[in-house]
């Protein structure tokens, strides 16, 4: 049993130390316990088997759309003409 440091446990004399009330309390609690745990395993269980259940069909596959030239040029995407850069001293 972990307890803080703070906190002493000390074990008392048990069931030899306790008085003829506190055992009959104490066997009142532990019938009353037993009882409910009866209670609990008598309980109604409903048994049955899953169904299985028919799996969705694949999602369907939209045709790409054509990208056009005008979408490319607007995106950076247009092809970059060779000859036209002034940098290499050609043009």
């Amino acid at each position: 049993m972990l307890v803080p440091r703070e906190i002493k446990v000390e074990h008392s004399g048990g069931v030899k130390a306790m008085t003829d009330e506190e055992l009959e309390q104490t066997l009142a609690l532990l019938k009353e316990m037993i009882a409910k745990r009866d209670a609990g395993a008598s309980a109604k269980v409903i048994e049955g088997v899953a169904e299985p259940v028919p799996a969705l069909p694949p999602p369907s596959r939209k045709a790409r759309r054509k990208v056009r030239r005008s979408d490319r040029a607007d995106s950076g995407l247009a092809a970059r003409v060779v000859g036209t850069d002034s940098a290499d001293g050609n043009s």
